[in-house]
């Protein structure tokens, strides 16, 4: 089994879940922090949370045309000022064929601790279904004193242990609704918040986690933490009358 996260943030679902039209590229422990530059449009379901200003802030991604998942401290009250972008890849080009969808809702787990960062999980609603073709995935920093990636930067994380996680996090590790991956190698910072954690199995893209948080330098020597999303899946199902 193959674990990724695409960290930074931008592109939809197409041909079928979890498959994508244009097949990744991985090189192993490479450089989001120390991650590599995705191929344009492989991870279609990664979508960017952006200010009207185009700044990105946060990572999510598409689970059908018209929801988003993602980090909960991403939650902003401005929201209706915001937009989703879905289909981007390299943000300093003018040419992609991209769609900038306002959000309509944000819906933040009620039991989101921002003390703890427990239930780190949110709903994003979009103004209007998104279309769904072969490409529509995320930008995070590549360093703790980094600008922003312009490029998808993408990485290959070992997933750890709960009891790795917790050697490594103690008491702030809670193994019910968080999963670790990552340390000596390749992990998250921020703006990858609220970006996908994916598992390969048989071909296809299993959504296990959300970027949630790690160390404040975005130091490799520390794994990085994630919401875990099956154990919200109820939680997903009752709040958007989706079924999974």
């Amino acid at each position: 089994m193959k674990v990724f996260v695409a960290l930074a943030a931008l592109l939809a679902v197409a041909n079928g879940c979890g498959q994508q039209a244009i097949q990744p590229r991985t090189m192993g422990m490479t450089r989001v922090v120390n991650g590599e530059n995705a191929a344009a449009h492989s991870w279609p379901w990664q979508v960017s949370l952006q200010t009207s200003s185009t700044w990105h802030y946060c990572g999510g991604v598409l689970i059908s045309d018209q929801w988003v998942l993602s980090a909960a401290h991403c939650y902003q009250s401005d929201y209706s000022t915001h937009s989703v972008i879905l289909g981007e890849h390299d943000r300093s080009s003018g040419s992609e064929d991209i769609q900038v969808i306002p959000i309509e809702q944000e819906i933040m787990h009620e039991r989101y601790s921002s003390r703890t960062i427990e239930n780190d999980i949110m709903l994003v609603k979009l103004s209007r279904p998104a279309v769904l073709g072969d490409h529509i995935t995320g930008w995070g920093r590549t360093s703790g004193t980094a600008d922003g990636a312009m490029v998808l930067q993408q990485a290959n994380l070992p997933l750890r242990t709960d009891s790795q996680c917790g050697s490594s996090w103690g008491r702030n590790y809670d193994s019910t609704s968080m999963l670790c991956a990552g340390l000596n190698g390749s992990g998250g910072c921020m703006g990858d918040s609220g970006g996908p954690f994916v598992c390969e199995r048989n071909g296809a893209y299993d959504i296990v986690g959300l970027v949630s948080w790690g160390s404040s330098s975005c130091s490799t020597s520390y794994p990085t933490v994630f919401a875990k999303v099956s154990a919200y899946r109820d939680w997903i199902e009752q709040r958007t009358g989706l079924t999974f």
